[in-house]
């Protein structure tokens, strides 16, 4: 081969490689809203705790009246990203989708994806998270998925991850770049005796067994939101989300649900013990307002510092 053929064909397949995310003691955040808005407060935050990356959840994909997959609770842009702060997009897919049709599914996100970062001038992209609660019957077809979409990302650029939840430490490893553990959800909201629902250190050590052997890059994100739970005769109901949303009777009770510093912090240490290139990258999962309040600053700071 030619010389300045040979070189062209080296250009072409580096320009078809995702591009290289440094994760080295980075601080992200998830954003999980259906409005990008980010006031004072919020922007404040990110710059006193120098957190580089903002986790967006584009849109959900469901399971339509007509039985195909498509998108759902779109988010509106409603303010800029903040300077110096890179997007990564997520699109959560709820796992009855994965028994649908997925043929056309992985080039319809990434469209999708491509077409929100141009219209919304979300400039900078490197990678694209997929977040879903797969399951032993919905593996195959969602690893099938994966590999695809890991396929056209790739082609624009950009990485593939996807969040790791703690009961799929023990699971084979899906095909993709790197992976996000979800390190809450541990217990059980409906249970009106689980007082640590959100994240409780003592439900995640069993899982944390499977942590040194899974062959995945790994970053881990920590929970900051709560929960008001509506329980009737002791029985759940739902989460309350907003006002109204559940009429509220006599003898009902109400109970606020959130995880405790001591008990983030227990799991963060279990985790760097037992692998300590997970906290390359800390995540909080989410930015709002009312979460990042909640904590003195110091201790978000011993969240996300090594």
């Amino acid at each position: 081969m030619k010389p300045f053929y040979a070189l062209l064909v080296l250009l072409l397949l580096a320009a078809c490689k995702p591009a290289t995310v440094s994760r080295h003691n980075s601080r992200s955040m998830y954003y999980w809203s259906t409005t990008f808005r980010i006031d004072s407060t919020e922007a404040r935050f990110l710059r006193s705790h120098d957190v580089g990356r903002l986790y967006v959840r584009y849109f959900d994909v469901v399971t339509a009246a007509s039985g195909d997959a498509v998108p759902n609770a779109t988010i509106a842009f409603r303010s800029a990203v903040p300077g110096g702060v890179e997007v990564v997009p997520v699109v959560y897919i709820m796992n009855d989708c994965l028994l649908r049709d997925l043929s056309q599914l992985p080039e319809r996100i990434v469209k999708r994806v491509l077409q929100m970062n141009e219209t919304n001038d979300v400039a900078g992209v490197r990678e694209l998270q997929i977040d879903c609660d797969w399951t032993l019957r919905t593996q195959q077809r969602f690893f099938d998925f994966l590999q695809r979409l890991r396929q056209l990302a790739r082609q624009h650029g950009l990485a593939l991850s996807a969040t790791i939840r703690l009961h799929q430490l023990t699971q084979p490893v899906p095909p993709v770049d790197r992976g996000v553990l979800m390190v809450y959800n541990t217990g059980n909201v409906a249970d009106i005796t689980d007082r640590h629902p959100i994240l409780d250190i003592a439900a995640v050590r069993p899982y944390l067994r499977s942590l040194p052997a899974y062959r995945l890059r790994l970053s881990a994100a920590y929970p900051l939101y709560t929960w008001k739970v509506l329980y009737r005769g002791g029985v759940f109901v739902g989460i309350v989300h907003k006002d109204g949303e559940y009429p509220v009777m006599a003898g009902d009770t109400v109970i606020e649900r959130r995880p405790e510093m001591e008990q983030i912090i227990a799991a963060r240490e279990a985790i760097g013990h037992l692998r300590p290139d997970v906290h390359d990258e800390v995540l909080l999962f989410d930015l709002s307002r009312r979460n990042i309040e909640r904590f003195k600053p110091a201790d978000y700071e011993t969240i996300f510092s090594r």
